[in-house]
């Protein structure tokens, strides 16, 4: 769909807003697909940054605070990737293009519902691992769907710079509240987490491992604990550049099929 295009994912973690006017360049460039997540949306919106495709998984009507205040016209060119289990009511409020597709679920009789009414599932007969979070599942549709062989992570810090910072760029949030653990960043430095963001962490590293060799991946979030290991360091698998440095390799490997040389 968009082989030999550079995928870059939008999360909402503080430092992207630092990279918003390279990321307003970037989404008209046709070499580049931008997909952002529904926490997210409002904010880039807000700041005249307009994802490609927006990716929503969570069942919990809960989620309808991410798009509360947002002109929902905005949506209308903008194409939202969907869990088949989505709360409806974000569903109902979108004004643009809504794709499906399925993903695990603890339940398995609803499952086999699931597979039965939608033949093939996702067009290969089964579904998709689940990954924690939409913007995991961002990753595994830029790869299996979209054929993009180089994705660009930004926004995904996973993690707090203190014990009493907030995570979203734009607002406070539930995630906030919950306890945080030190860990390493990527400066090697120690910062905050928490349980399910190291889980989200490790879910991700996992998967793109599985993939590296046909892939290049690289955490441009310039902040926080995604691709490294207290004990292992710098995962190889996930290059950790500065974002103008990362699209200069993504349009050397576009271009000539071998990363900018450093």
């Amino acid at each position: 769909m968009f082989s030999g295009k550079t995928a870059i994912l939008l999360g909402g973690s503080p430092y992207v807003k630092n990279q918003f006017d390279l990321l307003r360049s970037l989404q008209n460039d046709p070499r580049f697909v931008l997909i952002g997540i529904s926490s997210g949306l409002k904010m880039f919106i807000e700041n005249g940054i307009r994802p490609k495709y927006v990716m929503i998984a969570d069942a919990d009507p809960s989620i309808e605070r991410f798009w509360s205040g947002m002109d929902m016209e905005e949506t209308k060119d903008i194409t939202l990737i969907s869990n088949l289990c989505t709360a409806p009511n974000m569903l109902r409020k979108w004004k643009g293009d809504i794709k499906f597709i399925g993903i695990f679920t603890d339940n398995k009789d609803l499952e086999r519902k699931l597979l039965k009414k939608y033949k093939p599932m996702n067009g290969c007969g089964h579904f998709f691992a689940a990954l924690g979070s939409q913007y995991n599942i961002g990753a595994a549709v830029a790869y299996l769907i979209f054929g993009c062989r180089v994705i660009i992570f930004v926004g995904n810090e996973l993690s707090f710079p203190t014990k009493e910072s907030t995570y979203y760029a734009d607002r406070t949030d539930i995630k906030d509240s919950w306890e945080r653990k030190p860990q390493i960043d990527i400066y090697g430095n120690t910062v905050y987490t928490n349980y399910m963001f190291m889980a989200l962490k490790l879910m991700l590293e996992d998967f793109l491992g599985k993939l590296s060799g046909d892939g290049v991946f690289i955490n441009a979030t310039e902040s926080g604990i995604f691709g490294v290991s207290s004990r292992f360091k710098n995962l190889p698998w996930i290059q950790q550049l500065k974002l103008p440095m990362a699209v200069a390799h993504a349009v050397s490997i576009m271009q000539t099929g071998k990363p900018l040389q450093q």
